[in-house]
């Protein structure tokens, strides 16, 4: 990590379904379902606290199909319907987020990771250091000098040589391998019996899947079978998984830096929310310790 220009990226979608399973069922005084937004709150501003960007942003998944579901229509077919409880949330979150002085970035048409990994690679040539927040380990083949991935959960901050020794393979094996090993979650078939050690133990052999394909003969029967079978999917595997870094955001960097927060406007909305703790924390806001950092939660 070097003293370069900090830009941060969020992955929203992920920080919002955390907070909404991870905190018991919580109500405004009007009864309206507020643990989502108080738990995704809580965890900005700890993370606002600690990494201090001066620019930052919110990337969020909008409803309907992307790029990928024209590719593969079964793309996330076993994914479950967002519940309604947290669909309440989502928009009283946003404003409050664009209140704190943080853009939200959200584009038909594209997974938040895209639009993320197409930011983090503008960012890099512009030569900022780039931490992109996600517990989503498909992010990892976005590590590279400038680049880091950290783990909001695990609170570990991964750069080249920690994802080698997280997942026994480097970054830009990071497509090969999740093409390998499947995705449950998105619906995403890998090989017959290849999991997370088979698939390092390939790549560290072999180097890539290219070249796992033009040995097969060297593989055991049983292996070089699976793979056999699953030649078809493997290339459309690669494009599910590969992230995009070119999409045409119309987005420059400078459009995300953090603006000063509204604390008037979130003092009303936490009042209406029934925040009385943020209502607590946001008066102590404009504090600022010795060293510049933050010290409130704004």
């Amino acid at each position: 990590m070097t003293d370069r220009k900090k830009l941060v990226l969020i992955d929203g979608s992920s920080y919002l379904y955390r907070a909404f399973y991870a905190l018991p069922p919580l109500t405004s005084p009007k009864g309206q379902p507020t643990g989502a937004i108080y738990g995704f709150i809580r965890m900005l501003s700890k993370l606002m606290n600690e990494l201090n960007p001066e620019y930052v942003a919110v990337v969020f998944d909008l409803p309907g199909k992307t790029f990928r579901h024209e590719e593969y229509k079964e793309y996330k077919a076993t994914r479950k319907e967002t519940p309604d409880e947290l669909k309440l949330q989502i928009s009283p979150l946003k404003e409050i987020i664009r209140l704190w002085g943080i853009k939200i970035i959200e584009i038909p048409g594209y997974e938040a990771d895209d639009i993320i990994a197409t930011l983090a690679q503008k960012g890099k040539r512009e030569g900022f250091e780039v931490i992109i927040v996600t517990p989503d380990k498909d992010m990892m083949q976005l590590v590279s000098e400038g680049i880091y991935v950290l783990n909001p959960v695990s609170e570990e901050l991964y750069d080249r040589e920690k994802v080698k020794e997280k997942y026994g393979v480097y970054p830009e094996q990071f497509v090969d391998y999740l093409s390998m090993i499947g995705d449950t979650v998105d619906n995403i078939i890998g090989v017959k019996g290849v999991g997370p050690k088979t698939a390092e133990k390939l790549l560290n052999e072999f180097g890539s899947m290219e070249n796992i394909i033009k040995n097969l003969d060297k593989l055991k029967p049983k292996l070089k079978e699976a793979f056999e079978e699953a030649l078809d999917r493997l290339e459309q595997n690669r494009f599910l998984v590969k992230l995009k870094t070119d999409i045409d955001l119309n987005i420059e960097t400078e459009d995300l830096r953090k603006e000063k927060a509204d604390l008037v406007a979130l003092k009303e909305k936490f009042k209406e929310l029934g925040f009385k703790s943020l209502l607590k924390e946001i008066g102590k806001a404009g504090k600022i310790e010795e060293k510049g950092k933050q010290k409130s939660l704004f």
